[in-house]
């Protein structure tokens, strides 16, 4: 059903945020891929998957998942035809980094702030650099957070970030008046009071909305350590929090996000189910209620996962071109397969599929061909955000994946312009 395939994206490696390995997340909630509720449900995804012929996205009977047989599509075979190179790019598999827990004895990059100041103005103000448009980009690689967070305890988090711009990046300790300082910044919204700040020469914080950096100065290629201590709340939970860089009085940091997630107190397999979808808003686990639902925008192209009334998530989409429209109105997200196969030529590809009318409308990633090295794939990906498709919802691939894990059939999806 869907024709070119629509991508989006300033959440991508925020997502790196987002993606991260939780070092508190005892066991991954299971993709459940046929589930219905009453017998009601079980009736409409039978008469869906019987039905369901899109206009260019087809069901073919031969090739498709039987319902009650959840097969694991692995990246790998999902876009076998494209390489391995191909495979990953296509980015199934979520970006991650390394996240642990520190010891009661682990070193402090605090206590930096304990040695007495070099008198005069330091070396590294005297670095020269030549860049008439310098460009400000990072990559985060690991954090590290105290173990065992019981509320009312003081803890570190330690964030390390590699300078991946072609521009020196000052500390606010450098002492460098005349240069640029990086610091470490609040966001969602951006610049907001931070729960966790703490007062204190040794805290790290700089303000309540600032953690500085630890270098006095870190140069392209080279790593920045962002460091702040605090004192857990007396709620427990998992507390999402969310930081950028920012080049103070030059610009935040593009396409680049810190999501953090601090467990306090006794962690509950539902905290780390609900953690996942929270990306749009710094809060804790125990503070969400409400229905999960799908809201989908066509006029903005913008999906939203929700919890009642409460955005968690939003993302760009790609939905149906002018003449072949996605229909609006209230409906129920019928059947799900992991990898759906369209039965009218060229047989689109459609990873983590999930129909919702019985013409064979659904949710899917970003469609593929299996014989034509990627290219129909590369333009779909071009498309996101502008509606192209043959009435399906298009997404990026980690959104497919995420969206396939919050729902379930029977589950509400509001479409409108």
């Amino acid at each position: 059903m869907n024709q070119h395939h629509a991508h989006s994206h300033q959440h991508q490696q925020h997502r790196a945020h987002d993606a991260h390995h939780h070092p508190h997340k005892k066991h991954k909630k299971p993709i459940k891929v046929f589930y219905p509720h009453k017998k009601f449900w079980l009736f409409m995804a039978t008469l869906a998957l019987t039905i369901g012929m899109g206009v260019g996205e087809t069901y073919l009977p031969d090739n498709t998942i039987q319902p009650f047989t959840a097969i694991k599509m692995s990246q790998e075979m999902q876009t076998s035809s494209f390489g391995f190179m191909e495979a990953s790019k296509r980015g199934v598999m979520r970006a991650s980094y390394r996240v642990s827990f520190l010891s009661a004895s682990a070193w402090n990059p605090l206590s930096k702030d304990d040695e007495p100041a070099k008198e005069g103005v330091r070396r590294v103000c005297f670095w020269e650099e030549d860049i008439e448009e310098p460009t400000y980009s990072a990559q985060i690689t690991e954090v590290k957070i105290t173990e065992d967070i019981q509320p009312g305890d003081e803890f570190r988090v330690e964030v390390y970030v590699e300078n991946s711009g072609d521009v020196i990046w000052y500390g606010t300790s450098s002492g460098c008046l005349d240069k640029t300082m990086v610091n470490m910044g609040t966001d969602k919204g951006l610049d907001r009071s931070s729960l966790f700040f703490s007062e204190g020469a040794e805290t790290g914080w700089i303000g309540d909305n600032r953690v500085k950096m630890i270098e006095d100065a870190v140069g392209p290629g080279e790593m920045a350590t962002f460091a702040f201590t605090a004192i857990a709340p007396e709620s427990e939970g998992i507390y999402k929090e969310y930081f950028n860089l920012v080049a103070e009085n030059v610009t935040w940091f593009y396409d680049f996000e810190i999501g953090l997630e601090i467990p306090v107190g006794e962690i509950t397999e539902d905290d780390t189910d609900k953690a996942q979808f929270v990306r749009d808003i710094s809060m804790n686990t125990r503070d969400i209620e409400g229905e999960r639902s799908i809201e989908i925008d066509l006029s903005t192209q913008q999906m939203l996962l929700k919890f009642g009334d409460l955005v968690a998530y939003s993302y760009t989409i790609s939905s149906g071109a002018y003449d072949t429209p996605t229909p609006t109105g209230t409906w129920n997200i019928l059947n799900k397969q992991e990898l759906r196969i369209g039965g009218a030529s060229p047989h689109y590809r459609m990873p983590y599929w999930q129909g919702f009318t019985v013409w064979g409308h659904g949710l899917h990633a970003l469609p593929y061909l299996a014989n034509d090295n990627g290219v129909f794939w590369e333009e779909a990906l071009t498309h996101i955000g502008i509606p192209v498709s043959h009435g399906c919802i298009r997404m990026l691939p980690d959104d497919a994946v995420l969206i396939y894990e919050f729902s379930e059939v029977g589950m509400e999806l509001y479409i409108h312009n």
